[in-house]
């Protein structure tokens, strides 16, 4: 039975326990600041959505625009420490991929639409935003969504700019915002990151099934 860490995001974490739960025999566990040791007790890391990155740990400035939890960054870095020591497979999604590219040295336009006029944020509390995206050819992850291109979900004003080491681009919106980075071979984990939200969408979609499919497919070459 493979258990799934997954990183404490408050009230939304029950679309991810469902998302996640669709894992064949998986038990989710649920990851609270503090809960380090429970990680490397699982067999892959989810990193879930969530406030800004804060900007001091890609070099850049502060900006009102911003809206940070230094305590979880903290906490999801030492995450990823105990999974890239583990070599235990790794799905970031939203602000997930974002730490993750952070992690990995990369850098984050700090507001798509201050800086670059990109209208990717929610429309509101409870209506994410809809846009284009194509994948990358040769990518995992247009592998295993088996298609070109599609829409997605989209609740976000910020996005990976200078990719992290050891990391690929895999999809970009149609403005060419980066969509989705994977992992490249010369990394202990095996990554997929997404900036959508593939547990708020229908999971039979290829964009939800599809990474989700992936990611699992990482976790039982680890089994």
């Amino acid at each position: 039975m493979p258990r799934i860490g997954m990183s404490d995001c408050g009230e939304k974490n029950v679309n991810y326990e469902k998302y996640l739960k669709r894992i064949p025999r998986s038990e989710v566990v649920l990851l609270r600041k503090g809960d380090e040791a429970e990680a490397v007790k699982c067999d892959g890391l989810v990193l879930t959505g969530g406030p800004d990155v804060t900007p001091e740990l890609y070099g850049d400035w502060a900006d009102e625009t911003v809206h940070v939890d230094s305590e979880r960054d903290g906490f999801e870095y030492r995450l990823v420490d105990a999974a890239l020591r583990r070599q235990m497979p790794i799905l970031g999604i939203c602000r997930g991929l974002q730490i993750l590219n952070v992690y990995l040295g990369g850098t984050l336009i700090i507001d798509l639409e201050k800086y670059y006029k990109r209208s990717h944020a929610a429309v509101s509390n409870t209506e994410d935003r809809y846009h284009g995206v194509r994948l990358a050819d040769g990518s995992s992850l247009k592998k295993w969504i088996k298609q070109n291109e599609g829409t997605v979900n989209s609740a976000h004003h910020q996005a990976a700019e200078r990719i992290g080491s050891g990391l690929r681009i895999a999809a970009r919106a149609d403005d060419g915002t980066v969509e989705a980075i994977e992992g490249e071979d010369n990394l202990p984990s095996r990554i997929v990151s997404v900036q959508w939200h593939p547990e708020r969408i229908n999971f039979e979609d290829p964009f939800a099934l599809g990474v989700l499919n992936l990611f699992t497919s990482y976790v039982s070459q680890e089994q």
